[in-house]
């Protein structure tokens, strides 16, 4: 399941870079807090983690929003 995930990532990642229309992607940042105590909560945890990974490494440029306050990470 986690490779179809991220193989779908990719796929997107790939289709983004293409496109000419400016694209905004929204998504929760899921690894700075406490360590999942059941076991599907730390493989959703660790999906998310890589597909933001993926996603940002991609875009031409990458925001985190802390208390309404937009950092510039790339």
């Amino acid at each position: 399941m986690a490779e179809r995930i991220r193989g779908e990532v990719e796929q997107l990642a790939q289709t983004l870079q293409r496109m000419v229309t400016p694209v905004i992607l929204v998504s929760n940042e899921v690894g700075m807090g406490i360590v999942p105590e059941h076991h599907l909560a730390r493989q959703f945890r660790d999906i998310a983690g890589s597909a933001n990974q993926s996603l940002a490494a991609a875009a031409d440029e990458v925001f985190m929003v802390i208390s309404g306050i937009p950092l510039k990470i790339k």
